[in-house]
């Protein structure tokens, strides 16, 4: 049978949605390949860090915003002891929840605090929290080296510069240790005037959280760079690096790519340069603190040297893997795309609409994982879980579906038209209505394959639809609200692939799909606005406006009055 005679699906374009779908498949792969590809970075050996952010909310469900949560001492000094292995020293935030202990079990392990007194809109609060905290600084003093009064108030605009200079005077004197404020950079150079009434600038400095992110490669400079401009600022007055770091997940920001070799990578070169600057400095943070990713998305929550359970997020020699987990996404590649085969073998298709249902199988099971992996650093909420999970489901089986319709349009399509060799050796005397009927046998062969799938033609409609529909959501969401979203690319992938290979093969959406089209224009209209916010340096969004771009194209451009033939069957 010669395949150069198959309508709808000329030589070109047989090959093309072949192509397409291998370089799928080989691009899905290679990603994760890549993850497991070891990098070599600088390395800071035994090096211990200076001092170390700690906050006990380090796992699931537990916050600080809970007005009922409280550590205990026991828990604190376990936290300690592992937190020991890289610091003699903590900074913390806060004298309540339990968080008053920390003096007492810092001294037990021979560690040094930088106490925090959390300050906020509330006065009487306030004046009960810096009450405690003064207290410790007495009883303490052995072990406690500074009293922070205040994180990021102006940051967060909840209480004035004078409001805010009246609390640290009041500390000051009281205390029996210097008494600083902690703030980013660019508000104690706006807010100079608290110097007065502090012993310690407290400046926070963090590349990946600039007004203009930092890419890795110039992060550590930046810190440097920065702290010394404060130094000049403030000339006499000590300055202090109160957090810097490098989230270890989360999203692209310009050129800032966060990652756990990118932590890695600035936690050494960082701490190995600091003795030669003489730059004293706190790192963020001890350990990852899941609430966070309500306040600022999946980087919020990936801070930590030690992950969620106290295991170390990367070593301090050594290269090291971007996701030493990175074999997930193959195997399940492997073992889906055994499915599809299988499936590809009992079913008897045609070779190659089966390969194609195989390949998009396979493609869909690396897919998944790499999906699974985003849900599990982005979704803070049960409602985040169900709502993402569908959206998952939706997408993953709208491309099985999709490639179950492709491959019975082709090998239908194989099936049931005669080659040229065919009809050059069929009888002369054959009538021409007999001709033109024997001519129109293919279309109605294509239908009756489709008929025959009514309900997986309808699954396949409401996938669609509901994956064009979590598409246009998200786009509208990282153009009005995008600082802490991230780019699901894995949810689309295969869809927009699927979507593409049945575009190709002729598939059009039926005349009256209005809402589809509008889903496809509206998520058409969100990609290059995301870019332009985004900026040019951000590899992550580009690549995520150019599949959204392909999703809404294939699945509905160029539209075409009328109901193809191929419609006609689901």
């Amino acid at each position: 049978m010669n395949s150069r005679t198959i309508p709808y699906i000329g030589p070109f374009r047989r090959r093309l949605v072949g192509l397409t779908i291998v370089l799928g498949v080989v691009l899905a792969i290679g990603w994760w390949v890549d993850r497991g590809r070891m990098e070599p970075i600088p390395e800071a050996g035994d090096l211990k860090l200076d001092c170390v952010s700690y906050a006990p909310f380090r796992r699931p469900g537990e916050t600080p915003f809970d007005p009922l949560a409280s550590v205990s001492p026991q828990r604190i000094e376990q936290d300690l002891r592992i937190l020991r292995a890289r610091t003699d020293c903590v900074r913390t935030y806060a004298v309540h929840q339990g968080l008053e202990a920390v003096p007492e079990v810092a001294r037990r392990l021979g560690m040094r605090v930088k106490l925090g007194a959390w300050i906020g809109r509330d006065a009487a609060a306030n004046a009960i929290e810096l009450d405690r905290a003064i207290a410790l600084t007495h009883t303490y003093r052995d072990v406690v080296d500074l009293l922070i009064v205040g994180n990021e108030v102006l940051l967060r605009r909840e209480l004035t510069a004078p409001v805010l200079s009246g609390l640290l005077a009041r500390a000051r004197r009281e205390s029996a240790v210097p008494v600083s404020y902690a703030d980013v950079w660019e508000f104690w150079l706006r807010n100079d005037g608290l110097r007065g009434q502090v012993d310690l600038v407290t400046v926070h400095i963090l590349p990946y959280w600039e007004d203009e992110p930092v890419a890795i490669g110039q992060a550590v400079e930046h810190v440097f760079s920065v702290a010394a401009k404060v130094k000049q600022h403030f000339a006499g007055t000590p300055v202090l690096v109160g957090e810097t770091g490098w989230p270890a997940a989360g999203r692209q920001r310009a050129g800032a790519v966060p990652g756990r070799v990118n932590q890695a990578r600035f936690a050494r070169e960082f701490v190995a340069r600091a003795p030669r600057e003489g730059l004293s400095y706190n790192v963020i943070e001890g350990f990852d603190q899941p609430w966070k990713r309500r306040l600022e998305g999946a980087m919020g929550g990936h801070w930590g040297l030690f992950d969620r359970d106290g295991v170390p997020h990367f070593a301090w020699r050594g290269a090291l893997q971007e996701d030493p987990r990175w074999w997930y996404g193959p195997l399940a590649a492997a073992l889906v795309g055994l499915v599809g085969c299988i499936a590809w073998v009992r079913r008897r298709r045609e070779a190659f609409a089966g390969a194609l249902l195989a390949l998009v199988w396979t493609a869909t099971g690396a897919l998944a994982v790499a999906h699974w992996q985003y849900m599990n650093a982005w979704c803070r909420t049960p409602l985040d879980w169900v709502v993402s999970g569908l959206a998952a489901l939706f997408a993953l089986l709208g491309a099985l579906l999709g490639a179950d319709r492709l491959s019975v349009l082709t090998g239908a399509s194989r099936q049931t038209v005669p080659t040229a060799h065919e009809r050059d050796a069929a009888p002369s005397t054959r009538s021409v209505p007999h001709a033109e009927a024997a001519s129109h046998e293919a279309e109605p062969g294509i239908a009756r394959a489709l008929r025959r799938r009514a309900l997986p033609g309808r699954a396949f409609a409401l996938c669609r639809a509901a994956t064009l529909f979590a598409a246009a959501v998200t786009a509208i969401a990282l153009v009005f609200d995008p600082r802490y979203r991230g780019f699901p690319w894995a949810l689309f992938a295969a869809p927009a692939l699927v979507f593409l290979a049945l575009r190709l093969a002729g598939e059009r959406l039926h005349a009256d799909a209005r809402e589809e089209r509008l889903l496809a224009g509206v998520i058409a209209l969100c990609a290059p606005v995301i870019v332009w916010i985004e900026g040019v340096h951000n590899a992550q969004a580009i690549g995520f406006a150019l599949l959204l771009l392909v999703l809404a194209g294939a699945s509905a451009w160029p539209y075409r009055a009328g109901r193809p033939a191929r419609e006609r069957g689901g």
